[in-house]
């Protein structure tokens, strides 16, 4: 397959990514999975899929984490790096997750929506010594086995504790639309404006938060040949 940025590139991106993932839990005490979904609605997430070489080449970990963590108004203030701690499972499963990437093609967006990060932080104990190619072929088994990923705006409701009925009654959007919604019958990136802010308002989170990616989106993230 292509990728999308050269191979010199992606003992950079592993590095970045790492970092990022390190950077955002043990500074920032922010849950690994919590900053998967700030860095996917970021758009980050995106250009490093697209090999967008401000990312990949140009931005360290501890930028794309606060880039990140500042766009879902999740940085209170920048924290000075921790060193010392070594390899920490986190650090490993972005390295991974970069490589993982770059092998695959995939959409992180994709992969974080069926396997949480702390699941592949998991699998650090067991594979962290072994060639990075058993990880991608344990990754490539989970994403296999994991159920149809939920939609953004299922995830949300859901972690608030909402059923549908609930969430259209605090919402005013009609229950039958959250339901076509949730089954991707309908897509809520076409919802209009209206109804986009009132579930935003009751979920408590950006609309963006809200959106499914779809790479057509991100077309200013298109990258420079590297």
């Amino acid at each position: 397959m292509t990728h999308a940025y050269n191979r010199v590139y992606l003992a950079d991106a592993e590095v970045c990514l790492a970092n990022a993932f390190d950077y955002a839990v043990y500074d920032c005490a922010v849950s690994g999975s919590m900053f998967a979904h700030a860095f996917v609605q970021s758009g980050l997430a995106q250009q490093f899929e697209r090999g967008n070489p401000r990312v990949v080449a140009g931005m360290s970990g501890l930028d794309v984490a606060c880039e990140a963590l500042g766009f879902c108004g999740l940085l209170d203030e920048e924290s000075n790096p921790t060193y010392g701690r070594g390899l920490s499972p986190e650090y490993w499963a972005g390295q991974m997750l970069a490589r993982y990437q770059w092998e695959r093609g995939c959409c992180f967006a994709d992969v974080f929506a069926r396997v949480s990060f702390e699941r592949v932080a998991d699998l650090y104990y067991p594979l962290h010594e072994a060639d990075s190619s058993v990880f991608i072929d344990q990754l490539d088994q989970l994403l296999v086995e994991s159920k149809p990923p939920q939609t953004n705006l299922a995830r949300l409701r859901t972690l608030h504790g909402l059923s549908q009925s609930e969430l259209a009654h605090a919402s005013g959007v009609g229950l039958k639309s959250i339901q076509a919604y949730e089954q991707r019958v309908n897509s809520l990136n076409k919802a209009s404006g209206q109804s986009l802010r009132r579930l935003a308002m009751v979920l408590n989170c950006p609309i963006e938060s809200l959106l499914e990616f779809e790479p057509e989106v991100a077309v200013e993230y298109l990258p420079r040949e590297l």
